[in-house]
């Protein structure tokens, strides 16, 4: 009884504590610290429990167990609070009125969770048969870690040192967060996003702040900050079309490579380098025919791939055209005096 009514306390606390800090650092940077801020609540949780089991009348196991099934908890809870606060502020944005999106967000929760449960059951049951194989680095990083802690194998010093590292920058800069999503997210991620913000500050200094000062002076303030706007509008719709298109074709990705190395229930001799693999019985070994051995497959693959952005493309211009978005001058005029 005692471990349950502390576990709820904790997480409670951290989600409400932490909760601040993602959303601040979601605003800085657009994306929100999940992992980063589950390790915390993760080293928060294991610590405790691992060190109070035996006045809390816990096993080893158990008080792992816990750890795990609350950062869970809290990784979910700041996941959708930082996503509601991001649409609330993209709504402000554009005019929308906070009723619609809490009726939109409460709406979205339900078949949400039912397409994320079902795709974390199937994905689940293809890892564990070996049917596929997904990189998970953060799911390695939280085992790796677990690991260290219930052990006493981790490295508190360096710990420590992070600690204080954090600090110092978020006083000298004010942009803590952001270095710590810096050194903690690997090079191929960070990498691509230093050179994004070195174009846009190149873009900026040589095409967007002469382009407005001469607006300025030629037509005024008002004149050039609205200029400013529309140039920096069309930033943030390009970078909206690349966020959208890799969240598109990552989401096709993987969708191929399931059906990749679904089986075809045909079976044929395993074999290496060319020789055929015999067993201890002196019978060849067989393995299942995927769908990805096929030699029509891949041509398959390249169709069906085309024809499903044909098909998103079609269904996302119907509805913007049918919401008065994109279309037709006459049309637009008619969706805005509607």
């Amino acid at each position: 009884m005692i471990p349950s009514i502390l576990f709820a306390i904790i997480v409670g606390i951290a989600t409400f504590l932490l909760g601040a800090i993602a959303v601040r650092v979601m605003g800085e940077t657009g994306i929100e610290p999940v992992s980063g801020t589950s390790f915390i609540v993760l080293l928060g949780l294991l610590g405790l429990f691992l060190n109070m089991r035996d006045t809390l009348g816990l096993t080893k196991e158990e008080a792992i167990l816990m750890g795990l099934v609350g950062t869970t908890v809290f990784g979910s809870a700041i996941s959708m609070s930082g996503t509601v606060v991001g649409d609330y502020k993209n709504s402000l944005y554009i005019g929308n009125r906070p009723y619609h999106i809490s009726k939109g967000n409460i709406m979205g929760v339900v078949p949400g969770a039912i397409l994320g449960a079902g795709v974390a059951i199937f994905l689940s049951m293809m890892l564990a048969s070996g049917k596929i194989d997904l990189l998970a680095p953060q799911a390695n990083a939280f085992a790796t870690f677990t690991i260290l802690l219930a052990e006493n194998e981790g490295n508190l010093q360096a710990l420590a040192l992070g600690f204080a590292l954090g600090c110092f920058v978020e006083w000298a800069t004010g942009m803590g967060t952001s270095f710590g999503l810096g050194m903690y997210l690997p090079t191929l991620a960070t990498f691509p996003m230093l050179i994004g913000g070195g174009f846009r500050d190149w873009w900026e200094a040589k095409r967007l702040k002469p382009k407005v000062e001469k607006i300025r002076e030629k037509e005024g303030n008002k004149e050039a900050e609205r200029a400013r706007a529309i140039m920096l509008l069309g930033t943030f719709m390009l970078a909206a079309g690349m966020l959208t298109g890799e969240a598109f074709l990552g989401v096709e990705s993987a969708i191929f490579a399931v059906v990749d190395e679904l089986p075809t229930g045909d079976l044929v001799e395993l074999t290496s380098d060319g020789t055929p693999v015999f067993g201890p019985d002196g019978e060849p070994l067989m393995e299942a025919v995927v769908m990805g051995d096929l030699s029509w497959y891949p041509y398959a693959r390249f169709g069906a791939f085309v024809m499903l952005n044909v098909l998103l493309a079609g269904a996302i211009y119907g509805l913007f055209r049918k919401a008065g978005i994109i279309g037709p001058k006459d049309q637009l005029m008619e969706a805005e005096l509607g």
